[in-house]
């Protein structure tokens, strides 16, 4: 059994997505009983289309971008297309922009509409519009899975939406943002300031040259958002987040918590109280009592509190776009897999 996959944006989590399947087609095929086939990559200038399948192992030669795209066409010799919704599942890999939701968000409501299922790197849509989209799915009766936009290799949704289905959450409280617990970590360790731990991060490729979604909490805040909404079946929006940053943490200031074997650490939590739900991204100090006390670099970290199970905490995954390509990987596992 085939599916077909679509992909939009070619960025260097799509790219690594397409090496992740040119190197693991056949196991999956053997595994989990279907054989995934990229058919179709849509950027800025048309999109690629090979009803056969694209060859990935060419592709990949060509660096990313819609450049990569005009390369392959012209050295098979196509023309990129319209943009057509004609596989079974779309994996949406575009940059995310919390602002409009787009074209994220045109892309998955096109998909949508033509019965394809979703997978989705990017967190711009959901965050935007996540209630128009699972309204949508329904309607059409199609799957969608974002977990590698929830904290990319690390398994938040499939923890809260599979390890502990049935129990009661109420409490989620995770490091969700690896280049800001890089920072921390840094000012901990070296005794630097926010502004010389930053350069660092930027120095070593881990913060953006405009590092303000993930210092200023913003990331964080759409990842437990998502993580809410997913596990929780709600409709919060961003507004709904209360948003602190780590801009505004001195070297003191971890001074003081390091002389009382305490961290600092950017937490992202959702809080079930007399059925009400809060949410919030604010800088914390922990004690070694607590298990993200140990999560450092650029590791992230979750814990799932609950009435049944009590504690469970992970903590790990990669922080890289092999990373959330591997997540990107695993939803579409799952969501074609044989029952063994």
């Amino acid at each position: 059994m085939e599916k077909r996959i679509i992909i939009t944006g070619y960025g260097v989590v799509a790219k690594e997505f397409c090496k992740l399947l040119l190197s693991h087609s056949q196991s999956i095929k053997s595994m989990y009983g279907f054989y995934p086939k990229v058919t179709g990559i849509i950027g800025r200038k048309g999109m690629l289309y090979e009803a056969e399948g694209i060859s990935l192992d060419e592709l990949t030669s060509y660096g990313i971008g819609s450049d990569a795209l005009t390369h392959y066409a012209e050295e098979k010799n196509i023309f990129l297309i319209p943009p057509k919704w004609n596989g079974d599942v779309l994996v949406e890999c575009t940059p995310t922009n919390i602002e409009t939701g787009e074209p994220g968000l045109s892309y998955m409501l096109n998909a949508i509409e033509a019965g394809m299922a979703i997978v989705s790197a990017s967190k711009g849509a959901f965050v935007h519009s996540f209630k128009r989209i699972k309204e949508a799915a329904r309607k059409k009766g199609v799957s969608m899975k974002f977990s590698g936009a929830t904290a990319a290799a690390l398994p938040t949704m499939d923890i809260g939406g599979y390890s502990l289905a049935g129990a009661t959450i109420t409490r989620i409280e995770g490091i969700l943002n690896g280049t800001t617990n890089f920072i921390l970590t840094t000012m901990t360790e070296n005794n630097l300031s926010f502004d010389e731990a930053l350069k660092i991060a930027q120095l070593k490729g881990i913060a953006e040259r405009n590092p303000s979604l993930d210092v200023k909490g913003y990331d964080s805040a759409c990842k437990i958002l998502l993580l809410t909404n997913g596990l929780f079946e709600t409709s919060f929006s961003l507004n709904d987040v209360q948003i602190e940053g780590i801009e505004h943490i001195t070297k003191e200031k971890i001074n003081e918590a390091q002389e009382k074997n305490e961290r600092i650490k950017l937490l992202a939590s959702v809080i079930l109280k007399n059925e009400h739900l809060s949410l919030e991204v604010r800088p914390r100090t922990i004690q070694p009592s607590n298990p993200l006390y140990y999560v450092n670099g650029t590791n992230k970290g979750i814990v799932f509190e609950t009435e049944e199970m009590d504690t469970i905490c992970v903590t790990g995954g990669a922080s890289h776009p092999r990373g959330a390509a591997a997540a990107v990987l695993k939803d579409v596992i799952n969501l074609y897999r044989r029952e063994l």
